[in-house]
């Protein structure tokens, strides 16, 4: 049988500390000595104890509570990301909840009142399209927040990512440096992102710059990658290159061309952007950009909790982002 859990004063009479020493401990202090740290962690374990979260916050008024809202957790880059801001607030004491938007800024605005409800302290949204209704409500309530994934600076929110034009450019420029002059770009819905509006936007500024492109409009899913790759055949003459905004599409593309006959590079040469968990694995092994997004994760939590403990102000971050080079892209220079 589960032993029956033990409370604050077991502990301190099990350890000989005071009650104010073992609340310390559990609420992630950093004036406590390590060995001190440790003597009350194991009697916590023996006696079965664990703080209230509840009482915790109504004894000190705050609930060391972390709010997240992603607009999904079905690709591994999310779920990269969520992992580093748990590993960073776990390391101090503080927790995390989660919503999901589906990318609906109304969905996202409903979560964040629920979320508030529950008492999170200050939030982690990710790009800069949100109801402004969510930015008059945090900013009325004084509740801190920072924008992920998105790197502005200059602006009045304080952004924690990747400068996605600038990104694209690159992305353009290596497959140009392979010799690459006619490219399709695969792209989600520009409405329902702005790292993808971004992300196009940082590809046109390369357009007629020595580089033909194309693009092409499509639901962000593999099946949505490999319905573009049917309009890219019907237009005539095919580009040597397709790079594709996102893995998912890359994946998509790859299945699409197959069903065509076509062979990846041999024919066509793709390139993806994320550096999802199967990239490597798939045949060929896909060329694309590595975006840290668990290091955003931990970035960002971090600049939170100093805010929260110390109230200086959260500071802006860009995080750089570096091209795998694999087999799906061939030289042809």
């Amino acid at each position: 049988m589960q032993k029956p859990p033990g409370s604050i004063r077991d502990v301190a009479r099990e350890t000989g500390l005071s009650i104010a020493t073992i609340s310390r401990v559990m609420n992630g202090a950093s004036n406590v000595s390590p060995k001190t740290r440790q003597r009350v962690l194991e009697a916590s374990e023996r006696l079965n104890y664990l703080p209230n979260p509840a009482a915790r916050a109504l004894s000190t008024s705050r609930s060391k509570t972390v709010a997240a809202i992603v607009p999904t957790i079905a690709h591994s880059v999310f779920a990269k990301f969520i992992a580093g801001i748990e590993e960073a607030l776990g390391r101090q004491g503080y927790s995390l909840v989660l919503a999901i938007s589906d990318g609906d800024r109304g969905a996202e605005l409903k979560s964040a009142r629920k979320l508030l409800g529950m008492g999170a302290e200050a939030f982690i949204l990710s790009g800069a399209d949100h109801d402004p209704d969510l930015i008059d409500l945090f900013r009325g309530r004084g509740v801190p927040f920072a924008l992920t994934s998105i790197w502005a600076p200059g602006g009045t929110v304080p952004t924690i990512g990747y400068d996605n034009a600038m990104l694209a450019e690159r992305a353009l420029n290596y497959l140009a440096s392979m010799g690459h002059r006619r490219i399709a770009v695969l792209h989600g819905p520009r409405a329902e992102s702005d790292r993808t509006m971004a992300r196009r936007q940082g590809a046109e500024r390369l357009q007629g710059r020595g580089i033909d492109l194309e693009f092409h409009e499509t639901g962000l899913s593999v099946a949505g990658g490999r319905r573009a790759i049917n309009q890219v055949l019907r237009g005539g003459s095919l580009p040597s290159a397709i790079l594709c905004f996102s893995d998912v599409l890359a994946l998509g593309a790859y299945f699409g061309l197959s069903r065509a006959g076509l062979s990846v590079p041999g024919d066509i040469s793709v390139m993806g952007f994320d550096n999802l968990d199967w990239a490597r694995d798939a045949h060929p092994p896909l060329t694309t950009i590595d975006l840290p997004a668990r290091d955003m994760g931990l970035a960002v939590a971090a600049r939170i909790m100093d805010h929260l403990e110390t109230g200086n102000p959260i500071s802006s971050l860009r995080l750089e982002a570096r091209i795998i080079s694999r087999g799906s892209v061939r030289d042809i220079g």
